[in-house]
């Protein structure tokens, strides 16, 4: 019984570990245009009562300006932020949509990780029911 149990587990982590993943990439590939950005500010927020920090950034894209922060959000102090006002970055953005962007080698793509992750608890799952089988 145990070992149909986590079966069942590892089939389910299987199936939400695949969606995470082509979500995750999905997000990124839409992302198709690069651009430079220029950071126009450092945007602090309190996040589980610890304070993130991410760069706010500003470029031309579709006729429109975009001014936006960054999607992932760094504690540790402000320090964490590589960027400092003015610094020129490279983004890439969905020319669909320019509000949808991120900045290479700064912002982590969640729903990829997630997916991995997933993938992992799958394998332990199986692992776990062949040793108890």
């Amino acid at each position: 019984m145990v070992t149909l149990i986590l079966l069942a587990a590892c089939v389910f982590s299987l199936i939400f570990g695949i969606g995470w993943i082509v979500a995750g990439k999905r997000g990124t590939a839409a992302c198709s245009r690069r651009t430079q950005a220029r950071v126009v500010g450092i945007y602090e927020s309190s996040m589980f009562q610890e304070e993130s920090y991410s760069p706010i950034v500003e470029f031309s894209a579709g006729g429109q300006i975009i001014r936006s922060r960054a999607m992932t959000e760094k504690t540790g102090g402000p320090g964490r932020v590589p960027y400092k006002e003015g610094d020129l970055v490279e983004i890439l953005y969905n020319p669909e949509n320019p509000r949808q962007f991120f900045v290479p080698g700064y912002d982590v793509n969640m729903k990829l990780w997630l997916g991995i992750g997933s993938l992992g608890a799958a394998l332990i799952l199986a692992i776990s029911a062949l040793i108890l089988r």
